[in-house]
């Protein structure tokens, strides 16, 4: 078998500092700005020659800390919400979930050497600088459509019975399905989990199995031991082939971001706040500043951004990655390519964040 490389299941014990310290640098200069909006009021006088010096807007520090809070709370708002909403649906895979056999194509490359630098780059691009973390996987619909808990087909045939339009009645072939994977090898007749009511949400299940290790309290990395091979051994003691294996504390580090990114939230709200009330007290001596207009930004930016991005933003994003995961993925046959729609099929290639 091709060189396996162990999946990811934690990242660093450090990765919560690691986060602090990349904010770092961006907090001492907010500190900064706030500082010379503490110190503009003692400068606004034509009297002191301090007034003449070059100066940075407080208008302008004021879209500084809106834009920062604008991004703390889409950030926020996709930890609370579209977080869980993919655990539980990587999770449904455990429980919904039906098995067949598939294969697993990936390559570690960053596209074809022979369709040139520019087609590389922009395959680069597109995968968001992460492509090698997404593979494919590959396997046959029929098998799907002929597993006893699957009556997704058989339902569309009652309604073209009835006289009522359904969508296709019998699977048209292979699906190729762009999924993300942990194990960075390709593989042949493996485990492939579906859920029944999706055809086309096929996912490795050694790959969920590092999914749901990702986010479990603390679990043992999954052994290359199939089904059949760990169920032959006794559930305790060291026959136990997984008891035996390392142990990883979970990589979910969302509190720990949660927390810092509400302490975000909060800084830049008051501090937006504090700016604009010190502009109106510097605003008749600068023409270039402005108390309603800062006002006016504030309150847009707090009633009517925050929610489109954090809330809009987030449902958009959840429902094209819940649109990757269950409808996604490209037919392979003779007659050409179709999706269980009958449109034109698409890979569906995403970026997943945990």
């Amino acid at each position: 078998m091709a060189n396996q490389s162990p999946p990811l299941l934690a990242l660093p014990s450090g990765s919560i500092l690691q986060f602090t310290l990349m904010t770092l640098p961006l907090l001492i200069l907010y500190l900064y700005f706030l500082y010379l909006v503490i110190e503009s009021p003692s400068k606004a006088d034509p009297d002191k020659e301090e007034y003449f010096e070059d100066r940075i807007r407080l208008t302008d520090i004021l879209y500084c800390y809106l834009v920062t809070l604008v991004a703390s709370s889409s950030l926020v708002a996709y930890l609370i919400w579209f977080v869980r909403k993919r655990r539980k649906l990587s999770r449904s895979y455990e429980t919904e979930g039906i098995t067949i056999l598939g294969d697993v194509e990936y390559d570690d490359g960053y596209g074809d050497v022979n369709g040139g630098f520019l087609a590389m780059f922009l395959r680069f691009v597109k995968n968001g600088c992460r492509r090698n973390d997404y593979g494919f996987v590959v396997y046959d619909l029929e098998k799907v459509a002929n597993h006893p808990a699957c009556d997704y087909y058989d339902k569309h045939v009652e309604k073209q019975k009835a006289g009522k339009r359904g969508k296709q009645s019998k699977p048209l072939g292979k699906i190729r399905k762009n999924v993300r994977v942990y194990h960075h090898y390709p593989r042949e007749s493996v485990s492939i989990l579906v859920l029944p009511k999706y055809p086309y949400s096929g996912q490795p299940k050694i790959d969920l199995e590092a999914d749901w290790a990702s986010f479990a309290e603390r679990n043992g990395i999954p052994s290359e031991f199939d089904d059949e091979s760990y169920n032959d051994y006794d559930q305790v003691g060291d026959a136990n082939p997984r008891i035996n294996l390392p142990k990883t504390l979970s990589r979910d580090r969302s509190l720990g971001v949660l927390i810092i990114s509400a302490f975000w939230i909060s800084f830049c709200f008051f501090g937006a706040l504090y700016i604009c009330f010190q502009i109106e007290v510097i605003e008749e001596y600068y023409p270039d500043e402005s108390a309603g207009w800062a006002w006016g930004v504030f309150w847009i930016t707090c009633g009517g951004i925050v929610p489109i991005v954090a809330g809009l933003g987030n449902y958009l994003r959840w429902k094209r990655y819940e649109w990757w995961i269950l409808k996604s993925g490209k037919v392979l046959n003779s007659g050409g390519s179709n999706d269980a729609d009958g449109m034109k099929a698409d890979e569906g290639n995403y970026v997943q964040m945990t």
